[in-house]
């Protein structure tokens, strides 16, 4: 028995004289036996690039830049070349780096949420960290243009808009024609009843002039007023003299047909002007042309053309 404690407590005092330089080696004032080890709040700016990974030693490397929503769809849609993110200083912790961070990109898209995530150097609450190992967690957001024109990918409130769009664009075109249809029915009729009715025949639109009497004809049918009934088989051949047919007056335009016709100048005027206006102001000639986008360019595909776009957030180890 008094080996088995001569044993134990050297041991013992051993483990315990090990536990304050532990403790003192996690300090924030003590840094690493490692020039790769970085004080968090001393980095004062980062820049991340697609395609490459961050450094690493106690945890796997991480892409450099990582697109974290809001959806895997929109993710895939565009990636930036390069992100700068610049120290702002901190909240209430100094190892609680707030960051801008900033990125160029389409129109359709812009930045939301930018996390700096550096690996600790020793473990998750070391304020050091390893060198070379941060990188950013974005958030990359559709804007109206890109509501517009990738809203039926995604879904949400694009491809809502965009589908009432389309039907009101089927709605006016179908309104349109169908007062020209309209009109050119009525013009056609009128000058087609004026040429038959100087010729002696019958209306275009019917079988004369109304219901009446059976005409003359031997042992015939009584039949349709305009035509006097129909004779036997041995009546002179044509042309009969039409007893019920009334004469029609010339033409001349009437109350429905300048109706008809304002209605159709006014929609027209209505749509050259309301694209114009909506031109003049900015926002028609954006709708248009992200219209025209979605029929002539891919889905799939962004504009060329960039823009700088600005991200706010923390920084996390892991």
């Amino acid at each position: 028995m008094t080996r088995i404690y001569t044993t134990i407590v050297p041991l013992l005092s051993v483990l315990l004289s090990l536990l304050p330089a532990q403790a003192q080696a996690y300090k924030p004032s003590r840094a690493p036996a490692s020039k790769d080890a970085v004080l968090l709040s001393a980095i004062q700016s980062l820049t991340f690039h697609s395609n490459r990974k961050t450094t690493h030693r106690r945890l796997p490397a991480v892409e450099q830049l990582t697109c974290i929503g809001p959806s895997k769809k929109i993710c895939a849609l565009y990636t930036p070349d390069t992100m700068r993110c610049v120290n702002q200083g901190h909240d209430y912790d100094v190892n609680d780096v707030q960051w801008t961070c900033t990125a160029h990109l389409p129109p359709e898209f812009r930045l939301g949420s930018t996390d700096v995530v550096c690996e600790g150097y020793r473990d998750k609450e070391d304020p050091w960290v390893l060198k070379g190992s941060c990188g950013v967690e974005y958030r990359l957001l559709l804007t109206e243009r890109g509501e517009q024109r990738y809203g039926e990918l995604v879904g949400g409130y694009g491809n809502v808009r965009s589908w009432l769009e389309s039907l009101w664009e089927l709605i006016s075109s179908l309104l349109f024609y169908g007062v020209l249809a309209v009109i050119f029915l009525l013009a056609y009729g009128c000058l087609a009843g004026g040429a038959r009715q100087r010729r002696g025949g019958r209306p275009w639109w019917g079988w004369g002039g109304g219901w009446g009497p059976g005409g003359g004809g031997g042992g015939g049918w009584g039949g349709w007023g305009g035509w006097g009934g129909w004779g036997g088989w041995n009546d002179p051949p044509p042309p009969y003299e039409y007893s019920g047919f009334r004469k029609m007056p010339s033409w001349t335009p009437g109350f429905w047909t300048g109706a008809a016709a304002g209605s159709a100048a006014a929609y027209a005027l209505g749509r050259r002007g309301g694209s114009e206006s909506r031109s003049g102001w900015g926002w028609g000639s954006d709708r248009a042309e992200s219209s025209r986008a979605r029929y002539s360019r891919p889905a799939f595909s962004p504009s060329a053309s960039t823009t700088e776009s600005t991200g706010f957030g923390g920084s996390r180890r892991r």
